[in-house]
C-alpha cells in the first residue's frame, strides 16, 4: 500500500502551481516596482553554465531564466537553450513565486513540488552590473531567518558553493500578461 498527498496542481503546460487557497507569506510584503532601476521587468535574468562548487567542473547548475513582474511576482524556468520569446511571455510556463526587495537585496519565495507542495526561499542581490546573484544555499526557512546585504556578500566570498549569476538580458518583444498565481 502506498499513500501520498500532494498540495499542488499541475497546469496545462505541465508546471507546478500552488492550490487556489495557498497563501504565500511574501504576498503582502512583495515588491511593488514603479521603475526598472533595480530590477528590470523588461528583461530576463539568464543563468548559463555555472559551476555548483568552487574549483570544480563536475557539477553544473542547469541553464534557466527568471522573469520579474512589477507586482512582486516572478517565474523561473529551466532551459536547454536560450529561451524563446514565446516561453518568456507565457505565464503558464515556469515555476512561480513572489519576491521582496530591500535596496538591492532580493528574496525569492518559490513554490514547488518539494514535500508534496511547499515554498522554498532563495536570497541574493542585484550587483553593480545589474545582474542577479543568488546564493546556492537555501536560507534557514524554518525560522524565517534571512540574510542582509553584508551577510549575502560574506556567504558568496566564504562559501565553497559558487553563487548563481543570472545575467540581465534585454529582450525585444516582452509582453505583459497578468500572472495567474
Amino acid at each position: 500500500l502506498l499513500t501520498s498527498c500532494s498540495h499542488y496542481l499541475v497546469n496545462k503546460e505541465g508546471f507546478t502551481r500552488p492550490p487556489k487557497n495557498y497563501k504565500f507569506s511574501y504576498t503582502n510584503k512583495s515588491a511593488k516596482l514603479t521603475s526598472n532601476e533595480i530590477i528590470d521587468t523588461t528583461a530576463i535574468y539568464y543563468l548559463e553554465n555555472s559551476n555548483y562548487y568552487r574549483n570544480s567542473e563536475e557539477y553544473k547548475n542547469g541553464n534557466g531564466y527568471i522573469r520579474f513582474y512589477a507586482d512582486g511576482k516572478f517565474k523561473m524556468q529551466g532551459t536547454k537553450t536560450f529561451p524563446s520569446i514565446e516561453d518568456i511571455n507565457n505565464v503558464e510556463k515556469g515555476i512561480v513565486g513572489y519576491y521582496k526587495l530591500n535596496k538591492n537585496v532580493v528574496k525569492l519565495q518559490i513554490y514547488g513540488d518539494i514535500n508534496g507542495g511547499s515554498d522554498q526561499l532563495e536570497f541574493g542581490l542585484i550587483d553593480e552590473n545589474k545582474n542577479l546573484i543568488l546564493l546556492n544555499e537555501n536560507p534557514r526557512t524554518t525560522f524565517c531567518i534571512g540574510y542582509s546585504e553584508n551577510g549575502i556578500r560574506n556567504k558568496i566570498k566564504n562559501s565553497y558553493f559558487n553563487p548563481k549569476i543570472y545575467e540581465k538580458k534585454k529582450i525585444e518583444g516582452i509582453k505583459y500578461e497578468k500572472p495567474n498565481w
